[in-house]
């Protein structure tokens, strides 16, 4: 497989990686919801917050990629 080193390629994979890594934060920020004696800070709902800063950062990845495929052609 090919690696392509574009900057939208960059910007897509930090996004992804993010967009994961709120992911987790926010399984882990439900648990009190089907677990009641367990008790989390409430930094994990700030932490959560990273999946839409992830979703966003992708989308400005798609929004280069576009523009630089529209400009090479």
């Amino acid at each position: 497989m090919p690696t392509s080193s574009s900057p939208a390629d960059r910007i897509l994979r930090i996004g992804g990686w993010i967009t994961a890594l709120g992911l987790i934060f926010t399984l882990v920020a439900i648990i009190p919801l089907f677990l009641p004696s367990v008790e989390m800070p409430s930094i994990m709902w700030g932490l959560s917050m990273l999946t839409g800063v992830g979703l966003i950062i992708v989308f400005v990845g798609l929004v280069v990629g576009a523009r630089q495929r529209r400009a090479q052609r």
